[in-house]
């Protein structure tokens, strides 16, 4: 194999691909990035067995060829070279790479040992790249990090004709959002993907709108149902599905409402924070009283003292008092823009539903804390 191309092109596209090679993998292909020349452009693929990356870059092809090389001594090699043109020769084991004042000879191994990155299907679904850009954000924070419970680090995806329907939960809070699609689709969905899958793909739809590319994602699934395929301008992300049974949301969501609150978002924020800082000892627990023009919000900690805060609100029907987590609070409340908050509550003892207003299809669910 024999290119030539320049750093500048060459850099941003290493930079994406090497986020999902396998550092910690015992088999050392994984630490790898495998290189081949397809079609006129250079193609670099990474993957830790559970993503997996595709990048296609314009270049000058000279030979045609493959190989895998470290990613991380790659990287460091072409983030340190001048935006000047590289020449990358390459034979089964070894590449070349060769610049103004420089030459290398990088180890690598044969391509054959790289692992096949699933391929899409004939079917797949158009979204706007903006869809997911907005959407992800504003529920994967919901979504559990541990991994004790495989099915909860995974976001329920469900395309249908002519809408899409995401939903994370970790158990103690959970997050919905639903959009409307434009037209009908063909294909239709009910999938549990892994959070880091979608926050890769929001990180590579940034980079690629940064550059002006396509804003148009392809969605499909590999032929064996097990793998999901995003294709974003010319970058193909591959993810294990998450196999098992996500917990049954619709019955967490409050039906009998005892009290609606609507507030200003900003102003709630600024005081669940604040309340925050006394309860970070006593398991971030702060308390909240319903009252006719405002909630007030209260926490207190053995060592610092206590706190009380009163934000204006409009308010109907029963006075409650009810404990969260202020941390659940301060990452759903900014999760949103919205200027105003409606807060559903069903009891003191019953999950309170948050949606912000304006905002069409989003919704949020905390569960409370019991009070001794």
């Amino acid at each position: 194999m024999r290119v030539k191309i320049q750093q500048s092109d060459l850099l941003p596209v290493l930079q994406s691909v090497s986020r999902s090679v396998g550092v910690k993998s015992t088999l050392p292909v994984l630490a790898n990035i495998l290189i081949q020349t397809q079609s006129g452009k250079l193609k670099l693929s990474a993957t830790n067995l559970e993503i997996g990356v595709v990048e296609r870059v314009n270049c000058e092809i000279l030979e045609e060829g493959e190989i895998t090389i470290p990613a991380r001594t790659f990287l460091e090699i072409i983030q340190a070279l001048p935006s000047e043109e590289i020449d990358i020769e390459a034979t089964p084991e070894i590449l070349k790479i060769t610049a103004k004042n420089f030459s290398a000879n990088l180890n690598g191994i044969q391509a054959s040992e790289f692992p096949t990155i699933p391929l899409s299907s004939e079917k797949s679904v158009d979204i706007k790249a903006d869809i997911l850009k907005t959407s992800i954000p504003q529920l994967s924070f919901a979504a559990a990090s541990d991994e004790g419970r495989p099915v909860l680090t995974g976001i329920l995806t469900e395309l249908k004709k002519d809408s899409l329907e995401l939903v994370a939960t970790d158990g103690f809070r959970l997050a919905r959002k639903t959009v409307k699609l434009e037209g009908s689709q063909d294909l239709s969905l009910r999938v549990l993907i892994p959070r880091r899958t979608f926050e890769e793909v929001v990180r590579l739809i940034s980079e690629q709108q940064s550059n002006g590319e396509d804003e148009t994602i392809k969605i499909s699934t590999s032929e064996n149902q097990n793998q999901i395929i995003f294709k974003i301008g010319l970058t193909e992300v591959s993810s294990r599905l998450i196999e098992g049974n996500f917990p049954s949301w619709e019955k967490i969501i409050p039906v009998n409402i005892e009290n609606r609150t609507i507030i200003d978002r900003d102003a709630l924020l600024k005081a669940v924070k604040l309340a925050s800082v006394f309860a970070r000892s006593e398991s971030n627990i702060i308390k909240i009283q319903t009252q006719k023009n405002a909630l007030k919000l209260s926490s207190e900690a053995k060592e610092l003292g206590a706190q009380e805060s009163s934000v204006e609100a409009d308010s109907e029907g029963t006075e409650i008092t009810i404990a969260f987590n202020s941390r659940f609070l301060i990452e759903a409340l900014s999760a949103t823009t919205s200027a105003q908050i409606s807060i559903e509550f069903s009891g003191s003892l019953s999950p309170a539903l948050m949606k912000p207003v304006g905002e069409e299809g989003l919704q949020y669910v905390v569960m409370p804390i019991r009070l001794s």
